[in-house]
């Protein structure tokens, strides 16, 4: 019995659980509780774990696997990337030039002057 099974159960949503159940890859934790024999043991109220996607997931295979959720999140990013860069870097220009000329006036100064400075800002 997973941890949040009397959860689904009390608001009815057992059927639409059993709906989603796919055979996909088995979690980290899955696999110690396998490798250990701890498959179905009862988890007191003090050990119940932070609710997390795979813990869901457990008690309710049509809820999403965290895993499915960041690779969803990463083809997004990588889907808009060239076109948010043609945005952000234009923005993000003067910046850099700032840096660039931070760096070499750091660089070109002679050290006796940056020590002082740098001990006055802090």
């Amino acid at each position: 019995m997973a941890t949040y099974d009397p959860l689904f159960e009390t608001l009815g949503l057992k059927e639409w659980c059993s709906e989603g159940k796919t055979s996909g890859p088995m979690s980290m934790a899955d696999l110690l509780n396998q490798t250990s024999g701890q498959q179905n043991q009862e988890t007191s109220i003090w050990e119940l774990p932070f609710p997390s996607m795979d813990a869901l997931n457990e008690s309710c295979a049509a809820f999403p696997q965290s895993r499915e959720l960041t690779k969803g999140l990463e083809q997004g990013f990588l889907a808009i990337k060239d076109s948010l860069s043609l945005v952000l870097d234009p923005l993000t220009q003067p910046l850099s030039w700032f840096l660039d000329g931070a760096l070499y006036a750091m660089l070109n100064t002679p050290w006796w002057i940056v020590i002082p400075v740098l001990l006055a800002i802090v």
